[in-house]
């Protein structure tokens, strides 16, 4: 019976996925950068979550007023229907992603910011996101640059900070740390996705299974003008987001 149940959870995500297609791009050319262009994936995310009975708790208090940039950890893919769920905010994301099937489609509909490693494109990565900081959209980012298990949290790359302490981009910045944590903690390899994990059977895993408990936990926030050294701006967002994640392992 779970493999039926299992089965049809799929077919409904794929033909979710293939319907918000056309929708997400009648949205954005309909919408552009107006509040209303989240409705669409807005609606995706949290279909997708109820797909898979992802569950979200929600702790502290969210800051939606003005150019924010959301930090925290990253766990799993399904951390983008989660967060996209519960934050109007564009993600920031790794190149690669723009060529995942539907996922990649979705994300650059959705108008992810992609960016690289590479120092030399260190600029373009610059006028992406003031590209979209002007266009009062608030952000999503990973600093830790993968997924990992949720039991710890790897120090973050300080040179994604640099990108905000561009004179430009920083005065009217506000940066608000999260913490994504798994309940109970042993169901941590149903949800997290990390290392040589592959996304099939992962996402077949959690189709079979009666769903996950997530408590997203939101931090206080930083202004990134009283910032001029990025490891110091990494290294708090940091300890932030590790307070929240030592907190529920105690907790737990």
């Amino acid at each position: 019976m779970r493999v039926l149940i299992a089965c049809f959870k799929l077919l409904v995500f794929v033909i979710l996925s293939l319907i918000t297609i056309p929708l997400q791009a009648l949205g954005l050319m309909l919408f552009g950068n107006h509040r209303l262009f989240y409705l669409i994936p807005h609606l995706y995310h949290n279909m997708t979550c109820a797909i898979f009975n992802v569950k979200v708790k929600i702790e502290g208090t969210r800051i939606d007023d003005g150019q924010i940039l959301y930090v925290g950890n990253h766990l799993s893919y399904i951390d983008i229907p989660v967060l996209g769920g519960n934050m109007p905010a564009t993600f920031i994301a790794k190149h690669e992603v723009k060529n995942w099937p539907i996922f990649g489609t979705l994300g650059s509909l959705s108008k992810t910011v992609y960016i690289t490693r590479d120092r030399n494109a260190a600029d373009k990565a610059i006028q992406s996101i003031e590209k979209s900081l002007k266009a009062e959209r608030s952000l999503i980012l990973f600093p830790e640059g993968t997924s990992t298990d949720g039991y710890n949290i790897l120090p973050f790359k300080s040179s994604l900070f640099e990108l905000f302490l561009n004179n430009q981009i920083k005065d009217n910045l506000i940066i608000q740390p999260f913490t994504l944590t798994i309940n109970p903690p042993q169901n941590h390899d149903l949800y997290a996705w990390y290392g040589e994990m592959e996304m099939v059977p992962h996402l077949w895993r959690l189709a079979l299974s009666k769903g996950i408990d997530l408590t997203l936990i939101f931090h206080p926030p930083r202004k990134a003008s009283a910032y001029n050294n990025r490891k110091i701006f990494a290294k708090d967002c940091h300890d932030d987001v590790l307070k929240g994640l030592d907190f529920h392992n105690k907790a737990a």
